[in-house]
C-alpha cells in the first residue's frame, strides 16, 4: 500500500516534468530556433517536426491514462480495504482514511481532517504512540504494532491494534505515515469475561477443595471409568491408608457379615452405571486392623450432556450408633427374658384361679391383662430380632387355607361379635413358609380389623394366586384410613390419630412386625382404604 501511495506521487511528478506546452511556446518565441525544435525553421523541417510531437503527445496522454487508472485502483483498494485504514501526516493529522476507519472511531471523514490522531487516542496511550512514530520516521524500525484505546465521538473506549508503517520519497525522507487499525473491543471484552469466569471458576474449585479436605467425614471422587484416578480427602485417606489406589479402596470395604464386596458391587462402581445409593452399612477393615460401621452413600458424576464422567463416595461413622443400637438390642432382650418367667407364672396362676367359682372375675381380668403384657413383651423381642437381623424362620410345607381357618378359630375371642368369611380356592399350592409366623401375621391383622372396624359388620379373608405368588386379603368395613398415614401404617410406632384418641391399646408395632415377618419370607405387604367404606390389608408371599 506504501509503494502505491509513492508511486501515484511520483507519477504526479512526472506530469509536470520538462519538455511540455510551456516549454514548445517559448521556444517557438526564441530569435533562433532551438536544437529540438529546429525543424520548424524551414517547411520541410515542419513536417519532421510534427510526426515526434504527435509521439510525445500520445505517449503523455498514455501515461496519464496510467496515472488515472493506478489512482483509481488505489482509492477502491484504499475505501474498501477490510479494516480500518488511514495515512497520517508527520505531525498527526489525518489525510485520508476509508469507510472502516470512520465507523470505528464515529467520526465523518470531513471531520477527522480537521483532527489530529492524539485527539482521538486515550491519553493514557499517547506517549507510547508518539515515541514509537519518532523511532519510525528517524528509521530506527520499519514498522510497528501497538495495542491501544481510541475514543468514540460518543465517548466510548475502543479496543484496537495498530499497525503503523512509513512512506519516504526516492531521497528516502519520510513522507507521511499509513495505518491499518483493527478493531478488538468485542474480542477484548470476550477475553475479559474469560478471564473472569476463569477467576471465578478457579475461586469456586479453591472453595470446594477446601470444603472437599476439610470434611469431617470421608470423601472419594472417582474420576473415568475402568482404572480412573480416585481423589480421596484426608479423612478419607487415614480411613484406607496410604495413597487412595482403588484396589486399597475395595479390599478395605466389607459386608455386614464381613465377607468382602466385589468390585462390580462397590458403592463407587454401581454409581459410574448410573445409580444412585442414598445410604448402606459398610463394614470398614482400618489399617490397625480394626472395624468401624460406616453409612455410605454413593452418586454418579455427569457432564453437561448428562454423560457419567465419575462417581462421588460419602461416609458416615456410625460405630458408636452401632454400639449403641446393640446395647439396646442386649438391655430389651434382657429385660423381655426376665419379665417373661414372672408373666408366665401369673399366666398361670390367674389360669387356676379362674376355674374357681368364687373367683373366677377377678381371675379372669387378671388372665387378660398378663397375656397382653406377654404379647407386647414378644413385640418387643421381635422388633429386636428384626432390627438386628436375627430373627430365625423356621420353615415347613404350609397348606395356607387351613393355617387362615385354623387361626381364625384361635383367635375366635379376638374377633368376637363378628363374622370372619373366608374364600380360598382348593388349588393353592403349598408354601415354604414358617406357620407360626405367618399366623402372627394373620392374628395381627384379624385383630386389627375387628378393633377398627364398624361394629358387628363382617370381616372377610380371601385368598387368591397370581403369577408366582400368592395373595392374601383381610377386608373389614368402617370409617378407612385416611390416604396421609398409609404410607407410614407399618412405621415402627406409629399409630394413626383415630387408633390414638379411640383409646386403642397398642404400641404401634404389630403392623411393623407383620412387615417384617412378611418381608423375611419375600414377600410384601401393603394397605388400601376408601375412607368411610372399607380397609384391606394385603400380603403376597411367593410360590416355591
Amino acid at each position: 500500500m506504501s509503494r502505491i501511495v509513492a508511486g501515484a506521487m511520483a507519477w504526479t511528478d512526472e506530469i509536470e516534468a520538462p519538455g511540455g506546452r510551456e516549454d514548445e511556446a517559448a521556444c517557438a518565441a526564441a530569435p533562433r530556433p532551438c536544437a529540438r525544435h529546429a525543424a520548424h525553421a524551414t517547411p520541410g523541417g515542419l513536417v519532421a517536426c510534427a510526426a515526434p510531437e504527435g509521439r510525445e503527445l500520445a505517449e503523455r496522454r498514455q501515461a496519464e491514462q496510467t496515472l488515472r487508472e493506478s489512482e483509481e485502483r488505489f482509492r477502491l483498494t484504499f475505501e474498501n480495504a477490510p479494516i480500518g485504514m488511514a495515512i497520517v501526516a508527520l505531525d498527526g493529522g489525518f489525510i485520508r482514511v476509508n469507510h472502516v476507519f470512520c465507523e470505528i472511531v464515529g467520526y465523518a471523514a470531513d471531520e477527522l481532517a480537521r483532527l489530529h490522531f492524539q485527539d482521538i487516542t486515550h491519553p493514557a496511550d499517547v506517549d507510547a504512540d508518539v515515541g514509537l512514530l519518532d523511532r519510525l520516521r528517524r528509521g530506527e524500525i520499519p514498522r510497528y504494532q501497538l495495542a491501544k484505546r481510541y475514543i468514540h465521538k460518543h465517548g466510548t473506549i475502543i479496543s484496537v491494534v495498530l499497525h503503523v508503517s512509513v512512506v519516504r520519497d526516492e531521497r528516502g525522507e519520510p513522507i507521511h505515515y499509513i495505518s491499518q487499525v483493527e478493531d478488538v473491543t468485542a474480542r477484548k471484552r470476550a477475553e475479559e469475561e474469560r478471564e473472569r469466569l476463569l477467576a471465578q471458576l478457579d475461586t469456586e474449585r479453591r472453595t470446594l477443595r477446601t470444603i472437599f479436605d476439610s470434611a469431617p467425614v470421608p470423601l472419594l471422587l472417582v474420576e473415568g471409568h475402568g482404572a480412573g484416578r480416585l481423589i480421596a480427602n484426608p479423612t478419607a485417606l487415614e480411613l484406607i491408608g496410604g495413597a487412595p489406589e482403588r484396589d486399597r479402596y475395595a479390599d478395605r470395604l466389607r459386608r455386614l457379615d464381613g465377607t468382602p464386596i466385589p468390585i462390580d458391587e462397590l458403592p463407587s462402581s454401581r454409581a459410574m452405571r448410573g445409580e444412585t445409593i442414598p445410604g448402606e452399612e459398610v463394614v470398614i477393615v482400618r489399617p490397625d486392623g480394626s472395624y468401624r460401621t460406616f453409612l455410605v452413600a454413593a452418586a454418579p458424576l455427569r457432564d453437561g450432556a448428562g454423560a457419567i464422567t465419575g462417581a462421588v463416595i460419602a461416609g458416615e461413622d456410625i460405630s458408636p450408633l452401632k454400639e449403641l443400637e446393640r446395647m439396646r438390642e442386649e438391655w430389651t432382650g434382657v429385660i423381655a427374658h426376665d419379665l417373661r418367667q414372672p408373666i408366665s407364672t401369673i399366666v398361670f396362676k390367674a389360669s387356676m384361679l379362674a376355674k374357681q367359682p368364687q373367683c373366677s372375675d377377678v381371675a379372669q381380668h387378671i388372665l387378660v391383662s398378663a397375656t397382653q403384657l406377654n404379647r407386647l413383651i414378644t413385640d418387643l423381642l421381635d422388633v429386636s430380632r428384626l432390627e438386628s437381623r436375627r430373627l430365625d424362620l423356621s420353615r415347613a410345607e404350609v397348606d395356607l387355607p387351613a393355617l387362615i381357618r385354623a387361626t381364625v378359630e384361635r383367635t375366635a375371642d379376638a374377633t368376637r361379635g363378628r363374622r370372619v368369611d373366608v374364600e380360598a380356592p382348593s388349588d393353592v399350592p403349598p408354601l415354604l413358609a414358617d406357620p407360626g409366623r405367618l399366623e402372627q401375621v394373620l392374628t395381627n391383622l384379624l385383630s386389627n380389623a375387628a378393633k377398627y372396624g364398624a361394629p358387628g359388620t363382617p370381616i372377610r379373608i380371601a385368598v387368591e394366586r397370581r403369577g408366582g405368588e400368592v395373595i392374601v386379603a383381610v377386608e373389614n368395613e368402617g370409617e378407612g384410613i385416611p390416604p396421609e398415614d398409609l404410607p407410614r401404617l407399618f412405621t415402627r410406632y406409629y399409630r394413626t390419630r383415630e387408633a390414638r384418641t379411640g383409646g386403642a391399646a397398642g404400641l404401634g408395632l404389630g403392623l411393623y412386625i407383620a412387615r417384617g415377618l412378611i418381608e423375611a419370607h419375600g414377600g410384601r405387604i401393603w394397605a388400601e382404604s376408601a375412607p368411610g367404606e372399607k380397609t384391606t390389608f394385603r400380603f403376597a408371599l411367593p410360590l416355591p
